[in-house]
């Protein structure tokens, strides 16, 4: 009878055992490419449990780096940068005027100016009309109109909003350029099956037959 108690706590405990991942199974370099297309990635688990994520399509390529876990059969990845630590834009100057305007004016990263910026006038979520700034990057606003915030839009850049209440006068706003070329994690899921880890970073479609990345063999 004690033998067969032994038996069944052995494999009890052999399959608690391999619920779990352990460090030494993901520590490599996991490769990604698709032929023909010019589309590649990779993914290096290192031991200090950081990992470098790079990725290419065409003449357009990035890298992340950040931390990695294991929960349970999972690996855990997240990037050293936020979604919520962007920066949307910049106030360079609020200063009251002695004028029945708003006065704006926007720039750049690089202080150049952006014209044509669009201007939502806003009532809660509702939009109550919308106007654009001149070539020369300036917009006019009169102070009696009706709105409770603004939102700003130019293409390629973050669209931010500023409540009427935290305007005074002459304003001037810096634009921040949206990074396409980063590609941020959040407790991004990535399971290991054997030397393949399979991800949703990879879609397969009908161009695309394998949808994980292999282990690269070491020399």
């Amino acid at each position: 009878m004690k033998v067969y108690f032994l038996f069944f706590l052995f494999l009890i405990l052999g399959c608690s055992s391999s619920e779990q991942l352990n460090d030494s199974a993901v520590v490599g370099k996991y490769s990604y490419k698709a032929a023909g297309y010019g589309i590649g990635s990779t993914v290096e688990f290192k031991k200090d449990k950081t990992f470098t994520y790079t990725w290419v399509t065409g003449l357009i390529n990035g890298t992340t780096e950040g931390t990695w876990s294991i929960s349970g059969k999972k690996i855990i990845l997240n990037s050293e940068r936020k979604k919520s630590d962007v920066i949307k834009f910049k106030i360079l100057d609020n200063s009251d005027n002695n004028s029945d305007f708003y006065n704006f004016k926007f720039l750049d990263e690089n202080k150049d100016i952006l014209p044509k910026v669009i201007c939502l006038l806003l009532n809660e979520s509702d939009k109550i009309k919308s106007v654009d700034a001149n070539f020369d990057g300036e917009l006019q606003l009169s102070k009696a109109e009706d709105f409770q915030k603004l939102r700003f839009i130019f293409l390629g850049f973050h669209e931010f909003e500023i409540k009427k209440e935290d305007l005074k006068g002459n304003v001037t706003l810096m634009m921040i350029q949206k990074e396409t070329h980063y590609q941020y994690f959040e407790n991004e899921v990535m399971i290991l099956k054997g030397d393949k880890i399979y991800s949703d970073l990879i879609k397969k479609t009908r161009h695309v037959k394998n949808n994980f990345f292999t282990k690269d063999v070491q020399n």
